[in-house]
């Protein structure tokens, strides 16, 4: 059996991130939280993730810096990245950046898995992130 997808989720809402890493951990991931852009990009380095799940809005490194910060150092849409935040005006300039997709707070916590897993089929197919 192969070893369970890891999804790290870099959000400063505490309630939030603890609230998606036990839904996505019943679904079978391995699922572990950041809090702020800085820690995001050390656990990407210790854990290697296999997807990220990013807010905009976070202390230390806001997420634009980060994804850009990621891109740099792995390569753009190396690692598959979903926005979730409250801003839904800056879309375009993440799709710039190669994310797989972007989710606009409140949301629904199931249409995020399934748009999680369509990464992943689509990864797994070698397709082209859908949000470029």
């Amino acid at each position: 059996m192969p070893a369970p997808k890891k999804i790290l989720i870099a959000d400063d809402e505490e309630q939030l991130a603890l609230a998606l890493k036990i839904r996505f951990q019943a679904r079978g991931y391995e699922v572990f939280t950041a809090g702020d852009g800085r820690q995001t990009l050390e656990l990407i380095t210790q854990r290697q993730p296999d997807l990220l799940i990013l807010d905009i809005l976070m202390p230390v490194m806001d997420g634009y810096t980060c994804l850009r910060e990621i891109n740099r150092r792995l390569g753009r849409g190396q690692l598959p990245v979903v926005i979730l935040t409250a801003r839904d005006r800056m879309k375009d300039l993440f799709e710039l950046e190669g994310i797989e997709d972007y989710v606009v707070k409140p949301f629904d916590h199931e249409d995020l898995l399934l748009r999680i897993e369509r990464v992943f089929k689509r990864r797994a197919e070698g397709q082209a992130p859908a949000a470029t």
